[in-house]
C-alpha cells in the first residue's frame, strides 16, 4: 500500500504542477519529510504530556554527532538533521488510554501540517507539498502493527479494540517496566523479585517471560533463558509481530550461550541463523540483528566483521546495557587482534554504562590482567 500511495502522489504532483513539475516534486519531498517528522514529534510531545516514557529519541540521519545514554533512555543526534525516530512505552496505570490519546495528538499534529500545506497551493511547490502531506497523513491513519513499524492509526483505531492477553500485556507494562528498570541499573535481585510477583498474577504474559529472560542472561544462565523463550514458540495466541521478536531473541540468546561455552558452536550458530531468517520473514528489521550477527562473527573468528556490525549496533542501540554489550563485542574483537589499547577505551565506556554486566566485567578483568 505504501508504494501504491507514493506512486499516486508522485503522478498526481507531476500532473497537477506540469510544466513546473520539478518544483512540485521538490515540494512533495519536503512535505514527506515534514510529515514524517511531525508524526514522531507528535508522539514525543504527546508522551511527555500524557504520561508515557520516551525510551529513545534518534534525531536525523547519517553518522552520529552526539549521544546521551542514560539507564533507561538513549538520545542520539545525527549529522543530517532530517527525520527522527521515537520509542515510547507505558510507565503509569492506564497505558491504553494514555497511548490512544498520544496517538491522536500525533495525528492532530500531522493534520495541522497538512492543513497549512493546502494554504500554499498557489505555487507548484505548494501543490507538491500539499499532496505529499495528505498522502502521508492517509498512510499514517491505516492501522499497521508490525515488528518494524507501528502506525499512528493503530494507536487510535487498533489499540481500543485490543483484548485478551495482548491487552493484559499493555496494562501490566508499568510493573514490567519497573523490573526492566531494575535490570538496566544492574539491580538483578530487585528485577527477579518483581518477576516473581508478576508471574503469580500474569503467568501467560510474554513481557513477563521477557523479564525472566533478561535476568537469567544477567546471571549468565543462558540455557535457562533459552528454555523460557523457546516455550513461547508453541503457543497459538502469538501474532506475527510477537513471533518475529521471539525468534530474534532466541537467536541472540543462543549466540550468547555459544560464546559462553554453554552450547555447541556447530549447532548453536546454525540454529541462530535459521531463527534470524525466520524472524526476517516475519517482518523483523534486519538492522536490529546487527548485535547478534556481530557476536556470531566474533565466535567464528571474523574480527573485522564483528567490529563493523557491533559498531552499527552500538550506534542504533536504544538503552545502556544494549550499547555496552555492543561495545564489548568490539573490544573483544580488538583484543583478539592484539590491540588492547583500543579495547580499553571501549571497555571503559561500557563499564560506565553497565559495569554490572557479566560480559563487561569479564572483558575488564582480562584487560587488567594483560
Amino acid at each position: 500500500m505504501r508504494w501504491v500511495v507514493t506512486a499516486l502522489a508522485v503522478a498526481g504532483t507531476i500532473a497537477w504542477t506540469f510544466p513546473d513539475f520539478h518544483l512540485g516534486l521538490a515540494g512533495a519531498l519536503i512535505g514527506l519529510l515534514l510529515q514524517l517528522t511531525a508524526a514522531q514529534a507528535g508522539l514525543a510531545l504527546g508522551a511527555v504530556l500524557f504520561g508515557l516514557r520516551i525510551t529513545h529519541l534518534i534525531i536525523g540521519l547519517g553518522s552520529e554527532l552526539k549521544s546521551w545514554t542514560r539507564t533507561n533512555q538513549r538520545i542520539v543526534l545525527r549529522s543530517i538533521p532530517v527525520l527522527a525516530a521515537v520509542g515510547i512505552t507505558g510507565q503509569k496505570p492506564g497505558v491504553r488510554r494514555r497511548t490512544v490519546i498520544t496517538g491522536a495528538f500525533a495525528i492532530a499534529c500531522c493534520a495541522l501540517i497538512t492543513a497549512a500545506a493546502w494554504l500554499a497551493i498557489g505555487s507548484a511547490f505548494g501543490k507538491g507539498l500539499a499532496l505529499a502531506t495528505t498522502a502521508c497523513l492517509c498512510l499514517q491513519l491505516v492501522p499497521i502493527d508490525k515488528a518494524g513499524h507501528t502506525s499512528l492509526g493503530w494507536f487510535v483505531f487498533g489499540l481500543p479494540k485490543l483484548s485478551g492477553r495482548r491487552l493484559g500485556e499493555l496494562e501490566a507494562r508499568p510493573r514490567v517496566l519497573a523490573g526492566m528498570d531494575a535490570y538496566h541499573r544492574g539491580d538483578i535481585d530487585e528485577a527477579e523479585r518483581i518477576y516473581d510477583e508478576l508471574v503469580k498474577d500474569h503467568p501467560d504474559l510474554i513481557t513477563v517471560v521477557g523479564l525472566k529472560v533478561v535476568t537469567r542472561c544477567a546471571r549468565e544462565k543462558y540455557l535457562e533463558a533459552l528454555q523460557a523463550v523457546l516455550a513461547l514458540n508453541g503457543r497459538d495466541d502469538i501474532g506475527t509481530r510477537e513471533l518475529a521478536f521471539i525468534m530474534a531473541t532466541t537467536a541472540g540468546i543462543t549466540v550468547q550461550a555459544v560464546e559462553a561455552g554453554q552450547f555447541p558452536a556447530e549447532v548453536g550458530l546454525e540454529t541462530a541463523r535459521n531463527m534470524l531468517n525466520n524472524a526476517y520473514e516475519a517482518g523483523y528489521p534486519q538492522h536490529r540483528a546487527n548485535g547478534t550477527l556481530a557476536v556470531m562473527a566474533l565466535v567464528e573468528g571474523d574480527t573485522a566483521k564483528a567490529r563493523q556490525l557491533a559498531g552499527w549496533a552500538a550506534k542504533s542501540s536504544e538503552n545502556a546495557p544494549g550499547r555496552a554489550d555492543d561495545l564489548i563485542t568490539m573490544a573483544r574483537a580488538w583484543m583478539a587482534d592484539g590491540n588492547n589499547a583500543k579495547a580499553r577505551d571501549l571497555v571503559a565506556e561500557a563499564h560506565e554504562l553497565a559495569g554490572w554486566s557479566p560480559r563487561v566485567a569479564a572483558a575488564r578483568a582480562r584487560l587488567e590482567i594483560s
